[in-house]
């Protein structure tokens, strides 16, 4: 706790294996934290099924409800 790493490296860890490797990748905001902050999800596919993930994605996205932008956002 406490260190800075360079922004593509600490986002390139989330996304750059499923570029690599072909696999789709959605994320999805799914709640709020107890201080209004989202919480999101994300949801890897299988290669090359970009159709399906997004699809799963949109049946998730009903269950979860509208998303709600924090407190002075």
């Amino acid at each position: 706790m406490g260190k800075s790493y360079p922004y593509v490296v600490a986002n390139g860890s989330y996304t750059m294996p499923f570029n690599l490797s072909g696999h789709p990748a959605v994320v999805i905001p799914i709640g709020q934290t107890y201080n209004g902050l989202p919480i999101g999800m994300q949801i890897v596919g299988k290669r090359w099924r970009e159709m399906e993930l997004l699809a799963i994605a949109q049946e998730l996205d009903k269950v979860v409800g509208d998303f709600r932008h924090p407190l002075g956002y």
